[in-house]
């Protein structure tokens, strides 16, 4: 194994969707990275997009089968690493949330206890800080429903509260900063060669393309994945960041949305986006569902989120 220096950021779910995003910007950045990655096809995934900064020692991946045991970290969080990001969590949507507790707080603990009782048994005083990913989802309180012109805030519910447990009780030398990502649109890293290969949720503003009329509002906050990899590097970087957890979301409606895609495109393209109700987009979202406050995220890691078009 070559020399690394105590500047390394380990990123777990290395070659995901978000994961690649978060890659590209820390080596982009210079930063000296470790990206841990389930199999031998996730190791091609992120060899075929950064095969350059492997050959330079910039970036080395490594294999953690089971990421549900500490121990799989034992030999990876040595005197090198000095911060971590856990990207590699469940992250249901939508629909296929049912139970808060079931759905998104067990899978959410489940997929962050290995790391941090990892981080707090094996890692060495060179690891300063954390940074988990989780889900705006998780703070959503399906049970009170849509929440007509509420204001989500990060002062909501959300996953931290392990974590913050975690850190009174067993006072670790590290920090933990939770990103809480809304609806993660925009291009993908790596070459996708089927629509079938689409990330999830960028797959939904397909549903755009030939649809007999605009969607209705099911969510109201979206966050481009390009912004949300700066956003998970100025976690690593601001020291005011942390200990704090951060709602990364946009204001986002299907008629938005729409209104952008016809305006980008020729009149051919345009015919295959329905045009629904141009002008009335945001009021009348505003007055449809809860909406949400990005302020926080903008303020303190100072990433200007970019326009939806």
């Amino acid at each position: 194994m070559f020399p690394l220096p105590s500047t390394t950021v380990l990123v777990t779910g290395a070659n995901g969707y978000l994961g690649l995003h978060v890659l590209n910007q820390l080596l982009r950045d210079d930063k000296t990275v470790c990206a841990a990655v389930r199999s031998d096809k996730a190791i091609e995934t992120v060899r075929a997009k950064f095969k350059a900064y492997i050959e330079s020692n910039q970036l080395r991946i490594i294999t953690v089968e089971d990421l549900t045991k500490p121990e799989s970290f034992q030999n990876v969080l040595d005197e090198t690493i000095a911060s971590i990001v856990h990207i590699a969590s469940p992250c249901p949507m939508g629909k296929n949330i049912r139970d808060n507790v079931r759905d998104m707080l067990s899978p959410a603990i489940t997929g962050t206890t290995p790391i941090l009782n990892a981080a707090k048994t094996y890692a060495s005083p060179s690891l300063r800080r954390v940074v988990q990913i989780s889900s705006f989802p998780a703070m959503l309180d399906l049970s009170k429903g849509s929440r007509l012109r509420y204001v989500y805030t990060e002062a909501d519910w959300n996953p931290m509260t392990y974590k913050e447990a975690m850190v009174k009780k067993n006072k670790p030398r590290f920090d933990i900063v939770c990103l809480c990502p809304s609806t993660i649109f925009g291009p993908h890293i790596e070459t996708i060669d089927s629509m079938v290969r689409l990330q999830l949720t960028a797959s939904l503003l397909w549903n755009l393309v030939n649809a007999p009329e605009v969607p209705s509002l099911d969510f109201a906050g979206a966050v481009d994945v390009r912004d949300a990899a700066l956003m998970v590097v100025a976690a690593i970087d601001k020291p005011e960041a942390g200990g704090r957890r951060f709602l990364l979301a946009e204001h986002f409606d299907w008629q938005s949305a729409a209104n952008a895609a016809r305006d980008g495109l020729s009149n051919e393209g345009r015919s295959r986006i329905p045009a629904g109700e141009p002008g009335f987009s945001k009021d009348k979202a505003l007055n449809s569902l809860y909406t949400v406050d990005r302020s926080k995220a903008v303020d303190v890691l100072g990433i200007r989120y970019r326009p939806l078009d």
